[in-house]
């Protein structure tokens, strides 16, 4: 399942069915950045001391990979594993083209069970909103191998999404929810046995977005374009946002008030 290079997916084949255009236009070619680089810090470090006993590589299956940028990231890390990376968007050619709220249909066209799922800002784009929340992560916890890990990342601070400013609407998403609120959801379906803040200088770029008459087009839009994509991009910066969330993600106040949080959930029972 290796790829020899990430593809370029910007303008997929006619035949091709699209169902978010916004999402693989932006996605297609993604460069790493502040944020990427904590999260999967965070993660690797979850997937480490959850895999430390096996006697092989963690086998991780990674819904909504898009671009498999997953891959690319945890590699960096140092981490050993073995991948396999799920998405609807056929335009990003994932190893399996999968329908999360249908994954245990699935289960028949994965080439292993996995012992780690990731969702990794992709709750927050399903349509049925608290429902398919709820029902897909069932699903993971009844595909993953007994005593694996869920591992979901949800947006807080990520444009604001915890404030539910009137102003402010990302049509991708779905639903803008407390940390308390995403628990409530989540808990009903798998255990939540961790919850981790990520990223509290990749936060900074979006404080424009609290004027009121914040536009993507005017110039708060521009401060903010400005500042997430060259500013808070300067390479020193991911050493020291890396040891701020190894030192505050786990802190009670501060999980929620972040860029996102990850859940570090089990199966129940």
């Amino acid at each position: 399942m290796d790829r020899a290079k990430r593809r370029d997916v910007t303008d997929p084949a006619p035949e091709v069915a699209v169902h978010s255009e916004y999402l693989v236009k932006k996605l297609a070619n993604a460069q790493r950045n502040l944020y990427g680089t904590v999260k999967f810090d965070v993660v690797s470090r979850e997937i480490r001391k959850w895999s430390g006993g096996l006697d092989r590589k963690p086998r991780i299956l990674d819904i909504g990979c898009s671009t498999s940028i997953s891959k690319e990231y945890l590699a960096d890390t140092g981490l050993e594993f073995d991948y396999c990376g799920a998405d609807y968007e056929a335009a990003f050619e994932p190893d399996i083209v999968l329908d999360a709220t249908r994954l245990t249909e699935h289960r028949d066209e994965l080439p292993w069970r996995p012992d780690v799922i990731t969702l990794l800002d992709v709750l927050e784009h399903l349509p049925g909103k608290g429902p398919a929340i709820e029902s897909v992560m069932r699903q993971c916890g009844e595909v993953v191998a007994p005593g694996g890990l869920v591992l979901a990342v949800v947006p807080q601070l990520y444009r604001l999404d915890r404030l539910k400013l009137k102003h402010l609407h990302y049509p991708e998403h779905q639903v803008r929810m407390t940390l308390r609120e995403w628990s409530d959801i989540i808990e009903q379906a798998v255990t939540i046995e961790a919850v981790i803040g990520i990223g509290y200088l990749s936060i900074l770029p979006y404080l424009p977005m609290l004027s009121p008459w914040y536009e993507e087009t005017n110039r708060h839009g521009k401060l903010f374009h400005h500042l997430r994509g060259k500013t808070f991009e300067w390479g020193p910066l991911k050493p020291v946002e890396t040891t701020l969330t190894r030192g505050l993600g786990r802190l009670p106040g501060f999980r929620g008030w972040c860029n996102s949080s990850l859940l570090v959930c089990r199966a129940k029972g």
